[in-house]
């Protein structure tokens, strides 16, 4: 039977940010990033109602109007890149340039916003903002999986 808990997000790391290891293989990195707060949402819909209405005014006449929820995702992805990088993410570590210089946190919030280069970054970021709150609490009970084996001796 499944326990409530492990449905129990970490309210504390979700609004004063966590580190999550994100990447594939050896190119992994660190974002330390918030959870999808009400000030992300609520900035992200704002963003999104904007956009809409900006791409609404060149449509030609009998064309469907763009709404909030049915924006291109070039639109969407700016407007999701825009709020990750006002209300979530709050730091980045392993990330270097080619050159070796570590990427700035200023830097990594431009490359949020630019799809055509970092379209990656964006989907690292936003994937280690779902799951913050969330790791913690599935160490805890991998954690406690394993003390309760190792107690019962198996």
């Amino acid at each position: 039977m499944a326990k409530l808990s492990a449905f129990k997000l970490n309210a504390a790391a979700i609004s004063d940010g966590e580190w999550i290891t994100v990447g594939v293989g050896a190119d992994t990195f660190e974002i330390k990033t918030r959870g999808f707060t009400s000030r992300y949402r609520d900035a992200l819909n704002s963003l999104r109602r904007d956009a809409a209405r900006k791409a609404n005014r060149g449509l030609v006449p009998g064309a469907t109007p763009f709404t909030p929820d049915s924006l291109p995702p070039t639109l969407d992805d700016l407007c999701q890149g825009e709020a990750l990088a006002q209300y979530c993410v709050l730091d980045v570590r392993g990330l270097q340039q080619d050159d070796g210089t570590p990427v700035s946190i200023e830097d990594f919030k431009q490359m949020l916003a630019d799809r055509d280069s970092y379209v990656s970054l964006l989907v690292l970021a936003l994937n280690a903002a779902s799951s913050v709150g969330q790791a913690r609490t599935e160490e805890a009970q991998a954690a406690a999986k394993n003390s309760g084996t190792g107690f019962a001796g198996t």
